[in-house]
């Protein structure tokens, strides 16, 4: 089995599947930077690629069996030109990695260890009993939404349970979901979770249907308390509406981690937006880091070489998004 390998992520996997494979798989790597002779013949070549990119300007892949792509989001596949005798899979794993993010995030929020550790190395003893300081709260008996209840939001809902939190959740298909939350609805009933929660996360997929649903109206219905956690995609927060929100006192915070515009090799060192969110002290911000753990990738890879065993052996395969076409 021919294997293509593009890109810098999907480079991680040379070494993963060489071990598995051995030499039952022949491995290739790519990037965007080599010459278009080159990429060409990768792709005359392969039988599998694997990539978290794929368009129109892609030279023939005559002999493509299998797309897989070692994450979940396909914001960077264009299905139409994948060949039609290629099926195209993805991958997930991520969802306790970004679980633990998102936790991490509300109890920095709550019980902010990291910003009171800091404080006190500086002498600052605000806070404690001794000194008659302010009470904290706890995570236990607040309200987590999730806008989105797929893996992540269910990893998210697992813990919060677990919290004693109350879970409401969004789902484009409201169904019966383990574990069930204390409320479950469709998009529809987005105003009757933004007016109850104190943190909404985002976790569903960016499309033309969830692009900028929290807006000026929605942020300024949630309690002025509220914090969004954004570990989805960037523009599913509308980008001036949040920014106005945090600096206005509309809502409480926000702990980001999804962005409106991205490093390239021709600028390593763009702002994440063109809001300066990094200005803003009721914000926690982080460079879509969420769900990049060890062991993600080490279950990523393992899902790949499986969908790899399944296509060499004529078995199933695993998370398919489109099967191949006779």
């Amino acid at each position: 089995m021919k294997v293509l390998l593009n890109g810098g992520v999907a480079g991680r996997g040379m070494k993963i599947l060489s071990e598995r494979f051995g030499d039952r798989v022949s491995l290739a790597q790519m990037s965007a930077g080599d010459e278009a002779a080159t990429i060409a013949g990768h792709l005359a070549w392969a039988e599998v690629m694997i990539s978290i990119n794929y368009d129109a300007a892609m030279p023939p892949a005559p002999n493509l069996k299998l797309l897989q792509i070692p994450a979940s989001g396909l914001d960077a596949i264009t299905l139409a030109a994948v060949p039609a005798q290629a099926a195209v899979c993805n991958v997930y794993e991520h969802e306790v990695a970004i679980a633990e993010y998102t936790f991490n995030g509300m109890l920095e929020w709550v019980v902010g260890l990291a910003r009171r550790n800091a404080a006190f190395k500086g002498g600052d003893w605000t806070g404690t009993p001794s000194l008659g300081g302010a009470t904290r709260g706890e995570l236990s008996g607040m309200t987590v939404g999730c806008l989105g209840y797929g893996n992540i939001g269910r990893a998210i809902a697992r813990r919060a349970l677990a919290f004693d939190m109350n879970v409401m959740a969004l789902t484009r298909n409201p169904r019966a979901l383990e574990p069930e939350p204390t409320f479950m609805g469709g998009y529809g009933d987005l105003g009757k979770v933004l007016a109850a929660v104190d943190f909404l996360v985002i976790c569903c997929p960016l499309t033309e249907g969830t692009r900028g649903i929290i807006g000026a109206g929605e942020l300024a219905a949630m309690k002025d308390s509220a914090v969004v956690i954004n570990v989805a995609r960037g523009p599913i927060a509308d980008e001036d509406a949040l920014f106005a929100a945090l600096s206005n006192g509309v809502i409480g915070g926000a702990v980001l981690d999804t962005w409106y515009q991205y490093p390239s090799a021709d600028d390593q060192e763009i702002r994440p937006s063109k809001q300066p969110f990094h200005e803003l002290d009721n914000v926690l911000m982080t460079p879509h880091i969420s769900g990049w753990s060890e062991g993600q990738q080490q279950r990523r890879w393992a899902r790949t070489g499986d969908n790899i065993e399944a296509l060499m052996a004529g078995g199933d395969l695993i998370n398919l998004i489109r099967p191949a076409q006779p």
